[in-house]
Order: structure tokens, then C-alpha cells, then sequence
């Protein structure tokens, strides 16, 4: 098992490689750095929003390719409507009933929120939740997201989610590198 898993480079499938996928390798340069000097593993993974703004004609080929030029290839990458199946685990876990119901809607009347995504993304990668789309391979005991600031909104949802299953203590391996971005609308 690897010491640290580090989110970088997220990137919607409607996008192309820009600035912000830049400033997340250059960060994650830092922190691979870092953690060489101390001796820590580290578990580089990428989750493609295919599901908010979804575009069948996302490369996603290309787009492994050019973070390998750039020295930052993946050990692995999933596509967050790969994971909705393991969404549904989060979901049953929750046991703050409005908040649960508050999602539940969200989801019948649009669809599975970002948040839930985050949370789900999360527990999967802490080993807390367990489903076939994510081998223990990938598993570690820390977190570290390099994402834009203007993400923090959903990723405090996504804590938020967390906090009300049985994995609440999760919550403490949980870092964030967070950096100025584009805004969203």
C-alpha cells in the first residue's frame, strides 16, 4: 500500500488541457518532492467528470499521453459516472436522514450531485467504502486533492457527506492544495 493518494489535473470532459491543469502538475512537482526527501509513497489518480458536462469526444487518450510528457502519468484514472454505482453505498451509509433525503430528490429530479461524486470518490480511495471499479491497490490512509478554489464549495458539501456515515473520522486524512482557477458559473 502507497503512503498518499493525490488527486491532480481534474478535468471535465466538455474542456481541453489549460493553465489550471498546469498549476495542479506544478504543485503536484512540489509535493512529489516532499515526500521523495521523507521516504513516502504516493498514488497519483485522476477522476474525469464525464457526467456534469459530458462530451463523447474527450480524448481521453490524449490526454494521459500529454500528462506523461509532462512526467505525471497516472496510476489511475476513472471517470466520475463510473462511479454511481459506489455512490448509491454512500448514499445507504448516511445516517443524517434530511440530508440523505435532501440528496435522494436532487438525484430523481436531476441527477447524482457533485458532492456525493466527491464524497464517494473519497471513501473509496480511504478503503472505507469498497466496490469493484476501485481496486485496494489504490487504497491509502491520506488524501491530498490539488484542485481550484473555486471547488471548495462542493468539496465542503462533500465533507459535510462524510461526516454523517460511519466514517466520519475519515474526515482528518483529508488535505487540499487548493489554487487559483477559472470561476465557475
Amino acid at each position: 500500500m502507497k503512503d498518499i493518494s493525490i488527486e491532480y489535473a481534474h478535468i471535465y470532459t466538455n474542456n481541453k488541457i489549460d493553465h489550471e491543469h498546469t498549476l495542479s502538475l506544478e504543485i503536484l512537482s512540489d509535493l512529489q518532492k516532499e515526500f521523495s526527501t521523507k521516504n513516502k509513497t504516493t498514488d497519483l489518480v485522476i477522476l474525469v467528470d464525464d457526467y456534469s458536462f459530458p462530451d463523447p469526444t474527450f480524448d481521453y487518450e490524449d490526454f494521459i499521453k500529454w500528462l506523461g510528457s509532462q512526467g505525471y502519468r497516472p496510476d489511475l484514472m476513472l471517470r466520475e459516472s463510473q462511479l454511481i454505482p459506489a455512490c448509491d453505498i454512500t448514499l445507504k451509509k448516511m445516517a443524517d436522514s434530511k440530508l440523505k433525503e435532501q440528496i435522494i430528490d436532487y438525484v430523481k429530479v436531476k441527477k447524482y450531485p457533485c458532492s456525493l461524486f466527491i464524497a464517494t470518490w473519497y471513501l473509496l480511495r480511504l478503503g472505507r467504502i469498497q466496490h469493484e471499479i476501485f481496486e485496494n491497490s489504490h487504497v491509502t490512509s491520506r488524501l491530498i486533492n490539488i484542485i481550484p478554489i473555486s471547488f471548495k464549495p462542493f468539496e465542503d458539501k462533500a465533507i459535510e457527506i462524510i461526516a454523517t456515515t460511519p466514517f466520519s473520522d475519515a474526515i482528518k486524512n483529508i488535505e487540499y492544495k487548493y489554487f487559483e482557477g477559472r470561476m465557475l458559473a
